[in-house]
């Protein structure tokens, strides 16, 4: 919503609520059925109706004919190539040729194919089938996709050092609770390993250590109770802004040096660069370009 389709944030806050009550509503004996059978408990084909008719046919390489536009990224989980799942970008950009990122992906998908594989969360909605591949939620392999983003500017941007990544989490929920066990269930086993799998903030304490001062920032409230993926009731996703308005008071200091870091003027070097990029993915998103 803020990447590609440049919407006020006023306007992204109504829809995301909307979609949410929207997409979210399910019959807990209907949903118990389907969780049987497709392994998602809502309704997956009511998503991609609605991502179909927000987003129409466009590619995501078409959105670069705005020079506006900034290179954006959603990132899947491929589940059925070879043993192990490997992730998968979809871009709104291309890479110069020469130019190999570590990462499977391409630019001529469409925009609401990019939305619903790299949302497809086991338990919530059905894997995508998109062409020979299956596709689930992006979160089970890179839930912090920061490095990802940091390769894929470096593949974007080879001789032009990192000055700045911003790393906004979805927040996170820490209990003190403790249970004084000397065995653990299997539940309890299989929720570690998946707990770990999708951690974040082992990500962000590798790159805080490793990045120069002022250049990496990251942004995540603790939150004061477990929110779940697809809570929709008005009243929790009221607390949850207040909890995130009270933690940007918080940290007002350290916004404001973020936002002067971001605020500074591209070099002429730069803009050329750009530029360049910026005609190469135009033209890349036209039928008669391919990519040998």
């Amino acid at each position: 919503m803020l990447g590609l389709f440049h919407m006020p944030l006023d306007e992204c806050e109504e829809l995301y609520r909307k979609l949410g009550s929207d997409v979210f509503s399910q019959n807990v004996i209907v949903g118990t059925v389907k969780m049987s059978w497709s392994h998602a408990f809502y309704d997956s084909q009511t998503w991609e109706n609605i991502l179909k008719d927000r987003m129409g046919s466009s590619l995501m390489i078409e959105t670069a004919r705005n020079p506006t536009c900034p290179k954006v990224a959603a990132v899947s989980t491929i589940v059925n190539r070879g043993i192990t799942p490997k992730a998968f970008v979809f871009r709104n950009y291309g890479h110069f040729p020469g130019i190999n990122s570590h990462y499977l992906g391409g630019c001529q998908y469409k925009m609401w194919e990019a939305i619903r594989a790299s949302s497809a969360a086991p338990g919530y909605f059905a894997e995508y089938a998109l062409g020979n591949d299956l596709h689930q939620d992006g979160g089970l392999l890179l839930n912090n996709p920061s490095a990802l983003a940091m390769h894929e500017c470096k593949c974007l941007w080879p001789d032009v050092p990192l000055e700045c990544i911003v790393s906004l989490g979805t927040g996170r929920y820490e209990s003190d609770v403790r249970n004084n066990v000397t065995y653990t269930s299997l539940k309890t086993k299989l929720s570690n390993v998946i707990n770990s799998a999708t951690d974040t903030e082992e990500v962000h304490v590798m790159l805080d250590g490793l990045l120069p001062p002022d250049t990496y920032f990251r942004f995540n409230p603790v939150m004061c109770e477990n929110i779940p993926l697809d809570e929709s009731r008005n009243e929790k996703l009221n607390q949850l802004q207040l909890e995130g308005l009270k933690y940007i008071e918080r940290n007002e200091e350290k916004m404001k040096k973020l936002a002067k870091i971001l605020s500074q003027e591209k070099t002429t070097l730069q803009k050329i660069n750009d530029w360049i990029k910026l005609k190469t993915d135009m033209y890349e998103g036209l039928p008669f370009f391919s990519k040998l």
